[in-house]
């Protein structure tokens, strides 16, 4: 969708009518006209005849066909009122055509981030704010149309000690309906697993796992079921089987502003249950908070994030608990 270098304007659909590119509208319906009475026109032609003048008649998509011809029509471009001016419809096509390129290039996809983990009550007892940090990154690779590869690893740092992990995953789209995934992670717990995905109607889905501990051979199955309640809405049923067998029932909801979620788990030896809710405030900018109550602590965490490119995020959260043994610990990071 590139201008043309030698600044030669699209004339196509101007000759198929046989009228200047100076020509106004009134040429223009005079010119379709007369084409829409000579009956010996063959089918085919008198088609594009008919595209030629839907496109000039139209002032918006005639401007994009000036500027940058079939191509520029074809973009994608949504017009509107907003886009009125030769130098906004311009910059939008710019913007797809730049999308389309990096879609097409898009084969490796990496993303990462970064956390720092500081306490205040230990830095106003005159002790360091650094409690730790994390790393996490991973790169996505689309191999073919229905093969996806996803690698990555994360590290974690607090006080004297830390860890790390890598993962592994293979994505098979079997069908437009189901697909099939491989993973493997390997860390502290080195795990194999399998999991597949179907869905059983427009409107819900069914996930089944399996994943299998390489340190102590233990099996745990896993079971989701999806359904949407609405358009901007989701229920989902979770239920586990191994070690930690448990059972959790959850519901999102999602809209152009705001997001809430929330969740009810119940273990065979623990209890949780946690809600969040997200304002987005601009396109770049939103605010969260979010709860959560276990079977032995409850926690409160406030926060927000700005976008401060394509490719980048900064977060800020801090977050407050009591826990059930009356120790009350707050950190933000």
């Amino acid at each position: 969708m590139e201008e043309k270098d030698e600044g030669i304007p699209n004339r196509e659909l101007y000759a198929l009518l046989n009228i200047s590119p100076d020509a106004s509208t009134e040429q223009i319906r005079k010119a379709y006209r007369q084409w829409a009475q000579m009956k010996e026109i063959a089918t085919e032609n008198f088609q594009r005849i008919c595209e030629a003048y839907e496109i000039l008649s139209d002032e918006n998509k005639r401007m994009i066909y000036d500027i940058y011809g079939m191509e520029g029509l074809n973009s994608g471009l949504e017009l509107g009122p907003k886009l009125n001016k030769a130098e906004e419809i311009k910059e939008e096509l710019e913007k797809l055509r730049r999308r389309k390129e990096q879609e097409k290039l898009a084969h490796i996809r990496p993303t990462g981030s970064i956390m720092a983990n500081l306490s205040l009550p230990d830095f106003c007892e005159g002790d360091g704010i650094m409690k730790g940090m994390a790393m996490a990154s991973e790169v996505q690779s689309q191999m073919s149309k229905r093969i996806a590869v996803a690698i990555g690893g994360n590290l974690a740092v607090t006080g004297n000690s830390g860890g790390g992990a890598a993962t592994a995953v293979l994505k098979h789209q079997i069908s437009s309906v189901a697909s099939i995934e491989l993973m493997a992670f390997a860390g502290l717990r080195s795990i194999i697993g399998i999991e597949t995905t179907r869905h059983l109607s427009p409107h819900s889905s069914a996930t089944a796992g399996l994943a299998m501990s390489l340190k102590d051979g233990s099996i745990n199955l896993s079971n989701l079921w999806t359904r949407q309640l609405s358009q901007t809405s989701n229920g989902n049923i979770q239920l586990l089987l191994g070690t930690e067998s448990s059972i959790a029932v959850g519901w999102q909801k999602k809209e152009e502003k705001i997001s809430v979620a929330g969740e009810i788990k119940f273990g065979t030896s623990s209890f949780g249950a946690s809600a969040h809710y997200t304002h987005r405030f601009s396109s770049k900018s939103h605010g969260r908070i979010t709860g959560r109550l276990g079977s032995n602590a409850l926690e409160f965490e406030i926060g927000g994030g700005r976008r401060i490119s394509d490719f980048s995020t900064v977060r800020m959260l801090y977050s407050i608990g009591i826990q059930f043994y009356n120790e009350v610990y707050t950190r933000c990071g």
